[in-house]
């Protein structure tokens, strides 16, 4: 009996170790990217920070879930926007410009504005991608 009471008394010392240590097997997952948009129009400022495990958080706030369709998009334009982070766009930005992007990624960081020639495609389903996210779990207007 003595025995079976003092492992009672290591089990809650035992389950607190293991919280405090990594997580207990449990790995947090990665960010996929942040994107700070800003722009010449009312709400244009945004920052979203895209996590693997399916969540954003927007202009700092909680995080939010992601649809899965939406978390398959951010997955698929991480991987785009890594291969074409070293292609150069073509030419001086547009005269009427509205957005600017700037992209945090493990392959780098991107810059770009909205309307410039030769933009590939993986930085315009990411201007997509930022609408979505902003009207939908993020709950604004643009």
């Amino acid at each position: 009996m003595g025995k079976v009471k003092g492992l009672r008394g290591l089990l809650p010392a035992l389950a607190a170790l293991c919280l405090l240590s990594v997580g207990c097997g449990t790995q947090q997952s990665a960010d996929l990217f942040t994107v700070k948009r800003s722009g010449k129009i009312p709400g244009a400022n945004l920052t979203l920070l895209v996590n693997d495990s399916g969540t954003v958080v927007c202009n700092g706030g909680t995080p939010q879930p992601l649809t899965s369709e939406l978390l398959l998009d951010a997955r698929d334009i991480a991987r785009q926007l890594a291969a074409d982070s070293s292609k150069p766009i073509a030419g001086d930005p547009p005269i009427n410009w509205i957005y600017r992007y700037q992209v945090q990624l493990g392959a780098g960081k991107l810059d770009w504005i909205d309307g410039s020639l030769g933009l590939p495609e993986s930085y315009l389903k990411l201007s997509q991608f930022t609408r979505k996210v902003a009207k939908g779990p993020c709950h604004l207007v643009r």
